[in-house]
C-alpha cells in the first residue's frame, strides 16, 4: 500500500474507458469510462467468492482514509466477516438510529391522538390534547425508545406535587394508552408505563353533595317544579331525574328510540357511540318508568314533535345534534339557590338510594336499579337477575313518596307502598 498520490489522482480523466489505479492491497481508485468522479474500491474474496467494497468517493474521502477504511474492513476480513455485510448492517443500523431520534413521544402520541380521538367531539379532544401538552414539556421531544419508566413518573410527578392527584392519574392513563400503542405498533419491546397508576397518591373519594333529609328533599322538588330559568330541555331533565336514580350522562344522551312509552321501559344500551355514551359499566340497562315519569315523557315528546321532532329528548338550545350538559343542569340547581356543597347531579342517586336503604327496602333491588357492578366477581358471573317486576314496584312506589314529599301530603313510610 502506497502506490498512488494525490498527483496522480487529480491527473486521472475520463477517457472512454475503465481506469483502475492501484494501491496496493487491493485498494485501488475506479473511475468509469464516462464518469467525471473517482470512487475507492477494495477487491477482496469471502467464502470463496470475488468482492468488491466500495469505500467512498475521492476527494470526499482522502487517500489517508481510503487506506485507513482499507485496514479496517482488511481486519474485519480477518476475523472471518465480510466487510461488505458489515457495512450494509452499520448503514441499517443508522438509519434505524435516524429514525427513532424523529420517533419522539410527541410524534407517537400524535398517531395515538388521531386513531383513538380524531372523530371525537372538540371538547374532548381538547381535553386530552390539554393532558399531552403536560407531558410533552417533559418528554415530548424524547426519542421513544430511549424512554424508560422512571421518565413517565417523573413527567407525572409534578402535577400530583402541586396537589392534583385526580389530573396526574389521568395522565398516567394516557401515558399507557401512548405506549401500549407505541407496542402494539412495535415501536418499543414493552409497555413502560403499564399500572404506572400505582405509583401515585391515591384518588381522594370525592363528596358529592346530596339532600337527604326528606323535609328538604320535599322543597327541591318544589323548586325545581316551579323552576323557569332554564329551557326545556334542561327543565324535563331535572323534573325526570328524581324519578329515575341515573348518572348524568345516562339520562342527558337520552334518545327517543331508547324509549318505550307503552310498556313504560327504558333500555338505556351500553355505549351509544364509539365514545361510550351509555351506560358507565357498558353493559345495557332496563329501567322501569312510573307513571310520573311516561307523563313528563310524552307531555316533552309532544312538545318536541310540535316543534319538528328530533332523536334526542334533550337536546341542547344551541344545536338539536348535541345534548344539554352536565353544567346546564349544576348551573340550574345553582340558580334555585343550592350550593355546591348542598346539592350535585349525582346527589339525586344518593337521595334515592339512602332513603330507600332507610326505609328498609331490598338492597339488591336498590343496587339493581342503580346499576352498580358487582364487587364479587363469583357473584357476578352467576347472577343473570334483573328483578325487573320487582324494580318496577319499587320506582312507582318512589315516584309516589317523591310526590307526596313535594305535595307536603301526609307522609306514607316508603316500606308501606313497595312490596
Amino acid at each position: 500500500m502506497g502506490e498512488l498520490t494525490d498527483t496522480k489522482l487529480r491527473s486521472m480523466k475520463p477517457n472512454g474507458k475503465v481506469q483502475k489505479e492501484s494501491d496496493g492491497d487491493w485498494l485501488y481508485a475506479y473511475m468509469g469510462p464516462k464518469s467525471k468522479s473517482i470512487s475507492w474500491q477494495l477487491g477482496y474474496r469471502f467464502e470463496n467468492k470475488q468482492k468488491i467494497l466500495t469505500l467512498g468517493r475521492y476527494p470526499e474521502v482522502s487517500l489517508a482514509d481510503a487506506r485507513r477504511k482499507c485496514l479496517e474492513a482488511r481486519q474485519v476480513l480477518a476475523d472471518g466477516r465480510d466487510p461488505g455485510l458489515v457495512k450494509k448492517s452499520e448503514k441499517e443500523a443508522a438509519v434505524l438510529a435516524d429514525k427513532e431520534k424523529m420517533l419522539t413521544f410527541e410524534a407517537v402520541a400524535e398517531q395515538w391522538f388521531q386513531k383513538q380521538y380524531g372523530a371525537s367531539t372538540p371538547v374532548t379532544a381538547k381535553k386530552i390534547q390539554w393532558h399531552l401538552g403536560i407531558l410533552y414539556q417533559h418528554i415530548g421531544k424524547r426519542p421513544f425508545s430511549s424512554l424508560e419508566r422512571r421518565d413517565i413518573v417523573e413527567a407525572i410527578m409534578p402535577t400530583q406535587e402541586r396537589g392534583c392527584i385526580d389530573t396526574a392519574h389521568r395522565l398516567a392513563q394516557i401515558a399507557n394508552g401512548v405506549c401500549l400503542f407505541a407496542w402494539g405498533l412495535g415501536y418499543t419491546d414493552r409497555n413502560i408505563a403499564d399500572r404506572i397508576g400505582t405509583t401515585l397518591k391515591p384518588i381522594p373519594r370525592r363528596h358529592r353533595a346530596a339532600i337527604t333529609d326528606p323535609e328538604k328533599v320535599g322543597g327541591l322538588l318544589r323548586r325545581i317544579r316551579g323552576y323557569t330559568g332554564a329551557g326545556l330541555s334542561v327543565k324535563y331533565c331535572l323534573n325526570i331525574l328524581p324519578y329515575l336514580p341515573l348518572r348524568s350522562e345516562e339520562i342527558r344522551l337520552a334518545r327517543w328510540e331508547e324509549i318505550d312509552l307503552e310498556n313504560a321501559v327504558w333500555t338505556i344500551p351500553g355505549k351509544r357511540n364509539e365514545h361510550g355514551g351509555g351506560m358507565k359499566m357498558r353493559v345495557a340497562h332496563t329501567v322501569p318508568l312510573a307513571r310520573q315519569v311516561v307523563d313528563l315523557f310524552r307531555e316533552l315528546k309532544n312538545i318536541r314533535e310540535m316543534n319538528g321532532g328530533g332523536e334526542l329528548c334533550f337536546p341542547s338550545p344551541r344545536s338539536a345534534s348535541r345534548t344539554i350538559t352536565a353544567e346546564g343542569l349544576l348551573a340550574a340547581l345553582r340558580d334555585m339557590g343550592y350550593s355546591k356543597e348542598e346539592m350535585s347531579i349525582h346527589g339525586f342517586r344518593t337521595i334515592f338510594s339512602t332513603l330507600a336503604r332507610e326505609n328498609n327496602l331490598n338492597p339488591d333491588h336498590i343496587e339493581k336499579q342503580l346499576a352498580h357492578k358487582e364487587q364479587n366477581a363469583v357473584v357476578e358471573a352467576y347472577d343473570r337477575s334483573q328483578y325487573f317486576e320487582q324494580r318496577r314496584v319499587l320506582m312507582q312506589a318512589w315516584a309516589d313518596y317523591l310526590d307526596e314529599l313535594r305535595d307536603q301530603t301526609e307522609q306514607v313510610k316508603l316500606g308501606e307502598v313497595y312490596v
